[in-house]
C-alpha cells in the first residue's frame, strides 16, 4: 500500500520542522509551568507568598533571600533595614527576577552534582532530584549541598530556624521532578 499523496506543498523535512517546533513548545510550556508551581512553593514555604516579608535574622522579601543571594543575583545594594522600613525597594517583580537568576546560578555550580547524584537514595529515604537539589542550595546554599552529597548525607546542616537541608531535599524533591 502507498503512502497517500500530500501534493508539493508539503514536505517530510517541513512537517519534521513543524512537529519539532510544537514539540519544544510544549516542552517549554510544560518547564515554564514547573517552574512557576516550584517557585510558588519555595515561596509559600519561606514567607506565605508575602513579597513584604522579613525575618528577625535579615532575611527579605517572598523567598527569603539572604544576603549572600541579594549579592549573587545583582541585588546587593539592597539592605535589610531599608527594605523593612519599606519593601518596594525590592518589588514583587525583582524578587521574582531574583529568584530565576539565583536558581540559574546554583543550576549551574551544581551541573556535575545534579548529573552524578540524581536519582540517588541518600539517608535510606531521599531520592535525590534537581528541583530537589535546587531547593536546598536556595536553603543552605551550593557549597553546603555539595557537602552534604559528598558526605552521603551525614553533614546535613540547618538554618536558624530548625529546617535542614534534607528537608528541602524531601519537601521540593519528587513533586517537582
Amino acid at each position: 500500500m502507498f503512502a497517500p499523496n500530500m501534493g508539493p506543498e508539503y514536505s517530510y523535512q517541513e512537517i519534521q520542522t513543524r512537529l519539532k517546533k510544537m514539540y519544544q513548545t510544549d516542552q517549554e510550556i510544560m518547564y515554564q509551568k514547573n517552574m512557576r508551581e516550584f517557585k510558588y512553593a519555595i515561596a509559600a514555604r519561606e514567607s506565605s507568598n508575602n513579597w513584604k516579608d522579613y525575618n528577625p535574622y535579615g532575611y527579605i522579601g517572598k523567598f527569603q533571600f539572604g544576603k549572600a543571594a541579594m549579592q549573587s543575583t545583582g541585588f546587593g545594594h539592597i539592605e535589610f533595614v531599608d527594605f523593612m522600613n519599606n519593601p518596594s525597594v525590592f518589588p514583587e517583580y525583582d524578587q521574582e527576577k531574583a529568584m530565576d537568576s539565583l536558581l540559574r546560578i546554583n543550576e549551574y555550580i551544581l551541573r556535575s552534582y545534579i548529573a552524578e547524584f540524581e536519582g540517588e537514595l541518600f539517608l535510606d529515604s531521599i531520592k535525590i532530584t534537581k528541583t530537589g537539589l535546587l531547593a536546598a542550595s536556595h536553603l543552605a546554599g551550593p557549597g553546603n549541598v555539595k557537602r552534604f552529597l559528598k558526605t552521603n548525607g551525614r553533614y546535613n546542616p540547618q538554618d536558624q530556624m530548625g529546617t535542614r537541608l534534607s528537608d528541602y531535599l524531601i519537601t521540593f524533591g519528587a513533586q517537582f521532578h
